[in-house]
């Protein structure tokens, strides 16, 4: 699969911001849970001897759902942050695949469209503006290396709304839109992003 350069430097920095996120939530919950345990021990000053014991073990109780929620509501901010930089990184990595130079989308068209030609004709359909602009080059450029049991040609048809690739030989459509390509990625990020943000040991 190809890798647009510089992506592992958006995975870095939003996983990074992603971590310092997370911290921050966690310690304003701890924050939160000093602050009642502090409360707490004052009310238990205030409690007559013969009700210690019983008000000692109310406020154990209190601190333990206190504590338990803020755990809870951690894994909650951390998954609420990977969602987050998650669609951060798919709508930055789309952006920068949409802004790439021609002659740099040229060569990627033709590895994704090389990776999946079979035998027979192949018609290559393009968004309209890659056509217009590149199109014929393209399909030259492909046909130098191919075997005569294999042809290309360009397609009449427009890809609508996304920059890619779709050969189309009979029935079967291979799609490499970058929306295509970005979806298949998302599994391996986000299994990437889990580890990262968990490695602490908090489970999701």
């Amino acid at each position: 699969m190809y890798k647009m350069p510089g992506i592992d430097r958006i995975y870095d920095k939003i996983i990074n911001d992603a971590q310092q996120q997370a911290d921050s939530k966690l310690y304003e919950a701890a924050l939160k849970v000093d602050l009642m345990r502090g409360i707490i021990d004052e009310k238990l000053h205030d409690y007559q001897h013969s009700k210690y014991s019983e008000s000692e073990n109310e406020a154990k109780s209190i601190i333990s759902r206190a504590e338990a929620n803020r755990n809870l509501e951690g894994k909650k901010q951390l998954l609420k942050v990977k969602q987050d930089m998650i669609s951060e990184v798919f709508d930055k990595a789309h952006k920068a695949l949409m802004e790439l130079e021609d002659t740099k989308k040229l060569s990627l068209y033709a590895k994704l469209i090389n990776s999946c030609l079979q035998k027979g004709q192949n018609e290559i359909i393009l968004n309209g503006k890659d056509k217009a602009g590149f199109g014929s080059q393209l399909i030259k450029n492909i046909q130098k290396d191919l075997t005569s049991d294999i042809s290309v040609f360009l397609s009449d048809q427009d890809i609508k709304d996304d920059f890619g690739v779709i050969v189309k030989n009979g029935n079967i459509y291979s799609n490499s839109t970058f929306a295509s390509l970005l979806k298949y990625m998302k599994q391996d990020l986000e299994s990437d992003v889990m580890k990262i943000l968990f490695e602490r040991g908090v489970q999701s």
